[in-house]
């Protein structure tokens, strides 16, 4: 079984955590991060990001993110180019509950939780959270570094830029498009297209 490093060990690890040992495709090699966090799992610390080229240069060639976003994704993005730079592989990481249609496109290093629905004919991007009991329904579009929080809707052929936020227990009215950098507030609904840049909270449209 081909070993893998987790980037980051903060509470959106933990959930990967369980998808990867659930599915049984990787063995989890350790993790790596700016600190040492209490023992989770018998899971290896193996120091700061500093020891990535030493890892890969180990014989560890996968890698995921484990980073959630943290008010953006720049983080996530600035991860990813680094651990692309050195070689690593980051393949996406499905629970084994998620329910995927067999014509859909997942693009590398992305996260599908647990009671995930993707519909037919639907393209997720790389480097994407598609948080747990989320729907993403037929002919949607979800640019890279997207995240799709817990229980929210994305109604048929609604297309999302790169590096936005879709907030919990939110829906997408069908058709919609919506740009890069959206932030959408937990429990909005969207009935409109959305510029890029804009934030949605509490039923307004707030432009940067």
């Amino acid at each position: 079984m081909e070993k893998i490093l987790l980037v980051g060990f903060g509470g959106h690890a933990h959930s990967v955590i369980d998808t990867i040992i659930q599915k049984n495709e990787y063995e989890i090699a350790g993790y790596v991060g700016n600190e040492e966090h209490d023992n989770y799992l018998d899971i290896k610390y193996l120091g700061t990001d500093d020891n990535l080229k030493r890892i890969f240069d180990n014989g560890i060639s996968n890698a995921f993110v484990c980073i959630g976003f943290m008010g953006s994704n720049n983080k996530r993005d600035l991860i990813y180019n680094n651990l692309k730079s050195i070689g690593f592989k980051l393949p996406s990481v499905i629970d084994r509950t998620a329910i995927i249609a067999n014509n859909v496109d997942i693009g590398e290093g992305s996260f599908v939780a647990k009671g995930t629905v993707i519909n037919a004919n639907t393209k997720i991007g790389k480097m994407c959270i598609i948080n747990s009991k989320s729907l993403i329904e037929h002919d949607c579009e979800i640019g890279d570094f997207t995240h799709v929080a817990v229980s929210a809707c994305l109604c048929g052929g609604v297309k999302v830029g790169n590096s936005s936020f879709i907030g919990a227990n939110s829906t997408v009215i069908q058709c919609l498009k919506l740009g890069n950098n959206v932030f959408v507030g937990a429990g909005q609904l969207v009935t409109n297209d959305i510029n890029d840049k804009s934030r949605i909270t509490i039923g307004k449209s707030l432009y940067e």
